[in-house]
């Protein structure tokens, strides 16, 4: 059996619908290693300098994002280390299917300015 056929698809796909998720394994794709998952929360806050918005970023990591990322294969979260990393699996997306919805726009102003 191929690992194709092995992995839960219906996961992958449920994890990339979502925007935090795929800000979730971009960040953890530019940062190649084991992250912090207080560094992750700063990075997914609205605003990074505000504890309170942090706070909630990491408990949505907690009770939502990492434990979806992690069934689906994505990442591998060390909870007793606190930390979590990219899976191989999160390579082989192709970078268009991590791209953000804020990306994609901030990419089509840029084409436009430059049109």
């Amino acid at each position: 059996m191929s690992k194709r056929d092995t992995l839960n698809w219906s996961s992958v796909f449920d994890c990339l619908a979502n925007d935090e998720r795929r800000t979730v394994l971009s960040f953890l794709l530019d940062e190649g290693g084991q992250v912090s998952i207080t560094d992750v929360a700063t990075h997914l806050a609205v605003d990074e300098d505000d504890a309170d918005a942090v706070h909630r970023a990491r408990v949505h990591l907690h009770h939502i994002h990492l434990p979806k990322l992690s069934a689906a294969g994505l990442i591998t979260w060390s909870r007793d280390q606190d930390t979590v990393r990219e899976t191989p699996l999160a390579y082989q997306l192709p970078v268009g299917a991590i791209t953000t919805a804020s990306a994609t726009a901030a990419q089509d102003g840029e084409r436009q300015t430059s049109d």
